[in-house]
């Protein structure tokens, strides 16, 4: 599983009502597998650009992967969704070539290219044939590094973007997403949604502006899988990374939120179902106490085996799903519990599952239940994310994107493995003690 953010996501309490587990929700990196010939080296261009490389000559594929500081969280009050459409347009035409053109020779080399928008990142990949990786270069070194911005090109991504957020204002579910995000981070910029007014305040200098800001080589973070050696790979991140500027001119650092919590939120439905949420603090990625939350939220309700699952759904049939997950970024984070229900059982089903979790805080975990978390912990990063050259391209940036060290796959085990119930139990009552901001998508507050 790609990197989660910490600005909750309703789209879970819909996989909750669908009966879908939240596996490994708590969990955001994977461990490499253990194969003889998967070796991780650290390439440095002549311009001293930096990628991580697993070389596997009998890949029909080359992966690269890679971020650069920046994403919503840097968007100007007014200009939501600024970096988002920025990502959209870098595909949109570059150097001389118009949209359509750009798009026709993309197509034609069969390449993957896609950018994207993060809280925290702006992020791209590009995936190509090992025997045709000349053009697909040129053209991601182009879309880098020579944007158009064309106005055309913007006022048809704009619509699309417009198109999307009218759709979703129709859906109880983001409507009561966002007026959760500005209960818990009110005036912080993760607090303002994306609006058909900001995104239509948005003008192409602003898109000029952004890209000056953020696709430059001081924070750029690269992975690479598949059949190139470590010279050619140097060759070719001088070709593609290389025209960027080495730093921004000017730095806008962001402050993490001040998370507020204690808030609750409803917003009406006409669904005869209830969709609860119940946010806590949560740890941030970097913090010595990410791996007992991880596995406390794991234990609390990572998957059906959760105590909440368990509780609520399978005992008492008061549910159809009841869940949890740690949500942690560069410097905070959340840890989410959510619960889907007939609306009439909303308030018993709220009841019972802070009953759950008191106790767990209280208790901690029995012996059984922390062993089980851990092998779930270990055993499924691979499974969740070394399933093609793309997601272990991606696995790399993250590891270089939290400083966790290219012999990271090798000590996670270790670090999982050292975790005792009582540090789980000491963390449960740290961060479950705090009264949750609550959400309430139903007909009623229940």
């Amino acid at each position: 599983m790609r990197k989660l953010i910490a600005m909750t996501n309703l789209l879970v309490l819909r996989q909750a009502a669908a009966g879908l587990a939240i596996a490994g929700a708590a969990f955001l990196f994977v461990v490499l597998p253990a194969h003889a010939d998967l070796h991780l080296v650290e390439v440095t261009s002549p311009k001293g650009i930096k990628a991580w490389l697993v070389e596997d000559q009998s890949d029909p594929m080359v992966s690269i992967s890679f971020t650069f500081s920046g994403g919503s969280l840097h968007d100007p009050k007014g200009k939501e969704g600024l970096s988002g459409l920025m990502a959209s347009m870098l595909t949109e035409g570059a150097g001389d070539l118009y949209a359509d053109a750009f798009q026709e020779q993309l197509y034609e080399t069969g390449a993957q290219l896609s950018f994207r928008a993060g809280t925290e990142e702006l992020s791209g990949s590009i995936n190509m044939l090992t025997g045709d990786t000349e053009k697909p270069l040129e053209l991601l070194s182009l879309a880098l590094s020579s944007p158009r911005f064309d106005e055309k090109a913007l006022e048809r991504v704009r619509a699309v973007a417009i198109s999307r957020i009218e759709q979703r204002s129709k859906d109880p579910e983001q409507r009561g997403g966002e007026a959760l995000n500005a209960a818990l981070y009110g005036d912080h910029s993760l607090g303002h949604p994306t609006t058909v007014e900001s995104v239509r305040s948005i003008k192409r200098g602003d898109l000029v502006d952004l890209h000056r800001k953020t696709l430059t080589r001081s924070d750029l973070a690269i992975g690479v899988v598949g059949a190139i050696d470590p010279q050619t790979l140097g060759e070719v991140l001088d070709t593609v990374f290389g025209k960027l500027p080495a730093a921004a001119d000017e730095v806008t650092e962001m402050q993490p939120p001040a998370v507020k919590y204690g808030g609750e939120v409803f917003e009406r439905t006409a669904q005869p179902q209830s969709s609860i949420a119940m946010v806590f603090p949560g740890v941030s990625r970097k913090s010595e106490d990410y791996y007992p939350a991880s596995l406390a939220a794991q234990i609390l309700g990572g998957n059906m085996t959760g105590r909440l699952f368990q509780e609520l759904r399978e005992k008492s049939g008061l549910t159809y799903g009841a869940y949890a997950s740690l949500e942690p970024n560069s410097s905070w984070g959340n840890l989410s519990a959510f619960v889907t229900t007939r609306a009439e059982r909303a308030k018993e089903s709220l009841q019972m599952a802070r009953q759950v979790i008191s106790r767990f805080a209280e208790d901690g975990p029995t012996q059984e239940e922390l062993e089980r978390a851990k092998k779930y912990a270990v055993g499924s990063f691979a499974v969740n994310n070394m399933s093609s050259t793309s997601s272990i391209a991606a696995t790399l940036v993250e590891l270089q994107q939290y400083d966790l060290g290219m012999d990271y796959p090798d000590r996670m085990k270790e670090f999982f493995g050292a975790v005792t119930p009582e540090q789980v139990k000491e963390i449960s009552q740290r961060l479950l003690a705090v009264e949750p901001t609550v959400l309430i998508v139903g007909p009623d507050k229940g």
